[in-house]
């Protein structure tokens, strides 16, 4: 306090957040210094000083200058929300922009929710949209109309609930635009999304229609419609995203069958691998089946060669087998024939040349399953 006012300005400021954590409780209580303090500070910095701190890049600083602004009125109301949403990296500030909103006279806050309702933050818009579309003898249907478009869910959410208290049908809304209106991918992903929402079995012909888009991002986002409108037909749903090329479509497959536990035929994966399919996407697939997921390293393995083979990562996907716990699964009788075969066992010894003990035990099982006698062996696999 003595040498508040030899310090600079800047100094004093960086410091604030570090000060400010005095106002949590503890067992002292410090809120009388804190309020001595705070009034010897304002006194001692410029307003100037405080407001540049609230645009700088330091966020803490920045928390602790608009907290400064805010408790001790330095700054109107208007212009504090203002120099708030004029950054867009911190949803802290950001939600307490909108909150301030509400000190604001009633000529004012439709402007400043708008404002506030541009937000980089999704949370942020779906506060400013509901405070403005709640805001009692202002007509806001046209704003309403476009955050139905909002890339956030929350947003169209509060958008749909206002226009269905006025009869506006948002499902023929999407549905138009989705039919008639070209329209960008990003508008076309939400357009079908917000229509799944909406759970109506009679759209699931016209989201699946969009798997035939150019556009991968689209397509995907059709089929999760697809799902979310019928979620009854994942298999198909998964076999059609397993059947797609891009990265995205092999991701929501798996999500498919791995957590929605969507059923792909082992067949048609094992066929996709023999034709060159992309072994990161299908072996993933298989992972939650030992034996078949063991094949499909062998199958994988004779086909690209040992040098590729490790490239792949197959040595330490049989690293991860023998120490998988599904121990008393058994292979089929053909699959334990294959993984016996010479040109397999072949592979399997390049492979692990240098992991005798991996090898060993590697066999060993291969035996065991495919004589049935599936116990777990007695020498731990080599990490």
């Amino acid at each position: 306090m003595t040498l508040l006012p030899f310090v600079p300005a800047s100094q004093l400021l960086a410091a604030m957040p570090v000060i400010l954590r005095l106002h949590s409780p503890g067992r002292a209580d410090y809120a009388a210094w804190l309020d001595a303090f705070e009034q010897s500070l304002i006194q001692t910095i410029a307003i100037s000083d405080i407001c540049t701190a609230a645009h700088g890049p330091a966020i803490k600083v920045a928390r602790a200058a608009v907290y400064l602004l805010d408790k001790y009125g330095l700054l109107e109301t208007s212009a504090l929300i203002t120099l708030i949403l004029e950054r867009s990296d911190d949803i802290v500030l950001a939600v307490r922009a909108v909150n301030l909103c509400a000190c604001l006279a009633p000529e004012l806050q439709e402007q400043f929710y708008r404002l506030a309702a541009r937000s980089h933050f999704g949370a942020v818009r779906t506060m400013a949209s509901r405070c403005l579309l709640a805001m009692a003898g202002h007509p806001h249907d046209e704003f309403a109309i476009t955050a139905l478009l909002d890339a956030q869910s929350s947003v169209r959410s509060v958008a749909m609930s206002y226009l269905h208290e006025r009869q506006f049908d948002a499902r023929a809304h999407y549905r138009h635009r989705l039919l008639h209106e070209h329209q960008t991918v990003r508008r076309t992903r939400v357009c079908l999304a917000a229509l799944a929402s909406l759970r109506n079995p009679a759209d699931v012909e016209l989201v699946r229609s969009f798997q035939s888009s150019l556009y991968p991002g689209v397509r995907t986002a059709a089929r999760a419609a697809w799902f979310k409108l019928a979620e009854a037909d994942k298999d198909e749903i998964a076999l059609a995203a397993l059947h797609d090329p891009a990265a995205g479509a092999g991701k929501f497959a798996l999500q498919l069958v791995r957590k929605h536990q969507a059923y792909i035929p082992f067949a048609t994966i094992r066929a996709s691998l023999e034709a060159g399919g992309n072994a990161t996407r299908l072996l993933p697939l298989v992972a939650h089946k030992r034996w078949n997921w063991l094949e499909c390293v062998a199958l994988l393995g004779m086909q690209r060669g040992v040098e590729e083979a490790h490239l792949l990562g197959l040595g330490e996907a049989v690293g991860m087998w023998l120490n998988s716990a599904a121990w008393y699964e058994r292979p089929g009788k053909e699959q334990a024939l294959f993984l016996l075969s010479a040109p397999v066992v072949a592979f399997f010894e390049h492979l692990l040349l240098r992991h005798p003990q991996r090898l060993a035990s590697l066999l060993r099982q291969l035996e065991q399953g495919a004589a049935g006698d599936l116990k777990p062996s007695i020498y731990p696999a080599a990490s």
